[in-house]
């Protein structure tokens, strides 16, 4: 499986692609760019938006790159593996921590008695 930045690459650029050659069709037909209401050059504009949009997320920048994650499954499953060691190497020192409190304090309670 792609990561999902893949996913949403593939899917500017086609959405892009269409845009231009509807566009491209629209210019064919003997349509304007400055008619009203401009829809051709909306497309054209929006084609070029998607496009771009892609192509920087496909090199990790831009608006999307930190929405979307480039990381492939074995790459997140290792980063997901080493965050849950760190977090149970975090657990066993507070819970050792907690015990030799719970010592202390008992030993200090004993000894006012």
């Amino acid at each position: 499986m792609h990561p999902p930045a893949v996913a949403v690459t593939r899917l500017l650029y086609g959405t892009g692609l269409g845009l231009l050659l509807g566009g491209g069709l629209g210019l064919q037909s003997g349509r304007s760019l400055d008619a009203q209401p401009p829809v051709l050059a909306g497309m054209l504009v929006l084609s070029g938006l998607f496009l771009l949009l892609g192509w920087l997320l496909s090199q990790g920048k831009g608006p999307l790159a930190s929405f979307f994650s480039s990381e492939s499954d074995e790459a997140m499953a290792q980063r997901v593996k080493q965050e849950m060691e760190e977090i149970q190497r975090s657990e066993d020192v507070t819970a050792k921590w907690a015990q030799l409190e719970a010592k202390v304090l008992s030993s200090d309670l004993g000894e006012e008695e």
